[in-house]
Parts: C-alpha cells; structure tokens; sequence
C-alpha cells in the first residue's frame, strides 16, 4: 500500500510517502504557493515537482496510490474542486484523493482519527473541531471580522500601543522604539504609511513579544488581550464538545513550545475542561494519518511509532 500526506502552505510544501503501517518510504520538500495569492498554475507546478521528486525511486507519477490526503493554504470552497482536479491529474493512478483546508492536518498530527479541536495562530487564526463525523469552525474569518489572537491583531495593537508620546491617553512604552527602528521611522510618519499598506502588522508581532519578554506592561497587556480572543475561541470548542475535557491541538507560530503568548494563553484558560496538545509530529503526518483513513486503513496505535521511527525532512 502506498499513501501520500502533503502539507501546502504559502511559503514551502512538504511531502511523505508511506506504507499502510506508517513506515515512511520517501519525504521531501517543495516551494509553497497559496492558489489565493500565487494563482492556481504556481501552485500546480509545485505540486509536479513535489510528486516527481517524492515518487522518483516509486515508479514516478504513474504508480498506484492507494490514497493522497492534502492539507492545503487556500484548500476551501470553491478552490477545493479545482485543486482536487490537479491533484488527480499529477496523480492518474491514485485510488482516492482528499483535499482540506490546512487546519484538518494540524488536528491530526495531534490526535489522528480521534474527535477533539484544533486552534492555530500565526498570521491569523482559526479553530476547528471534529465530533460526531462532523467538522465545526470556530473563527478564521480573517483580519477585519475576528476579534483578536492572530499575529496580525498583536502587531496592529502594538502598533497602537507605540504611538505613546503622540497619544497622551497612552502610558510609555519600550513598544515605540522598537516600533521606530524596525520601520525606519517616526511612529506620526508610521500612521499614514499604516494605511497606504506599506506597513504590515503581522511583522510587527514580534516586537511585542521581545517587549513583553522585557517586561514591558504595554505589551504584555496587548498579549494578555489577545490570548483572551483565544480563550473565547477555546471555551466555545469546549462548551460544544460537552464532555469532560476537550483535547485541543494547539499549533501555529505564535503557539510554539518555548513562546510567552502560549503560557499566557494556558494561564488564561486553566480553568476550562481543556487537554491542550503539543503535537509532537508535523502537520504532514496527520495527513499521512487522513490518506491511511481515505484508503480504508483500520486505525492503527502503531501508525504513529512507526512514522515518527523513519520520517525524516
């Protein structure tokens, strides 16, 4: 048996190839494109030179698959068809092909095939929870309509924060200096740069982080209301899985293991019914743990040992 799981994101697309036990075959990685920024022929070619490169000792793209699974940046709505579509031309001889957003993968690489949530925070956030054969959303309906948590909203808040001096009602913060040198300018220069998009607020998120690392009480209260949004997210996933403690994965670059904004999140939500993950394996293995799925595969506790004794990328 052979099962592809493929992570595609904006910036890289990894690849894995493995056996019906989890016994990784082959893995390698790609430039990404998000077929809502790059367009869908960028995207395709990625996906071409991924296959031929992860298939190359396999038979190339003309050998059996029994499933692919892609978590996809852009995977919804009406580009799930359309990338579904290239997919199974890459891929003529593939049993079954599966095509999500990248979220359904992060759950996976936490839980597998079990029923619980995910929460990412990167640039933006989402939830997501899986329960009852049923896929709930919760948030990621982008910048302007959520209202918080996202690497965006931080730097945006902290943006705000630093125009202390020029704001009288704003208390002083190391957020204005840092905000400056980074931008190359004065924080009243700042504001209409702001608007003209020539500042992303993304970018700046990590200047509140080194600030509240400092001990800046500026930044820490732009953390400690973002990670609210957060809470507000999580309480809701557990509010609607009704048991007893809900396993949350949480993933996404402002959630990494050594981060402030993950502790403060943790403190925020200590007394939620909540079991937050870590995930220990990368999104690709939960899709490698969706194509097993999608091929019929019984859901094997050795699936996850066995990947994690021979993935390497």
């Amino acid at each position: 048996m052979k099962l592809i799981g493929m992570d595609s994101g904006g910036t890289s697309c990894r690849l894995v190839l493995c056996d019906g036990t989890g016994t990784v075959l082959s893995a390698c990685r790609v430039a990404g494109h998000n077929p809502n920024i790059d367009g869908f022929d960028a995207v395709e070619e990625s996906y071409r030179q991924g296959l031929r490169l992860l298939l190359k000792d396999a038979g190339g793209e003309a050998c059996a698959v029994d499933a692919l699974f892609a978590g996809i940046a852009g995977g919804e709505g009406d580009n799930k068809p359309r990338l579904t579509a290239i997919l199974e031309r890459l891929l003529p001889n593939c049993g079954a092909v599966r095509v999500s957003n990248d979220a359904l993968i992060a759950l996976a690489s936490g839980l597998g095939r079990s029923e619980g949530g995910v929460l990412i925070a990167g640039t933006g956030t989402i939830g997501f929870l899986r329960k009852g054969g049923r896929l709930l959303r919760f948030g990621g309906w982008g910048y302007l309509a959520d209202r918080g948590g996202s690497g965006w909203h931080i730097g945006r808040d902290g943006f705000r924060a630093a125009m202390a001096g020029e704001d009288a009602g704003l208390p002083r913060t190391a957020l204005t200096g840092l905000f400056e040198k980074q931008l190359g300018m004065s924080m009243t220069s700042a504001v209409p740069a702001l608007y003209r998009g020539e500042i992303r607020p993304a970018e700046c998120a990590p200047l509140v982080l080194q600030a509240a690392e400092a001990g800046d009480e500026a930044a820490m209260a732009v953390l400690r209301y973002n990670a609210d949004c957060l809470r507000e997210l999580l309480t809701a996933m557990c509010r609607v899985f009704g048991r007893e403690e809900c396993p949350v994965v949480l993933a996404g670059g402002l959630l990494s293991r050594d981060s402030l904004y993950l502790r403060l999140l943790k403190e925020q939500c200590a007394d939620l019914p909540l079991k937050p993950i870590l995930p220990a394996l990368p999104p690709v293995f939960g899709a490698a743990c969706l194509a097993a799925e999608a091929a019929g595969c019984p859901d094997d506790p050795d699936f996850t040992r066995r990947f994690a004794a021979t993935f390497t990328l």
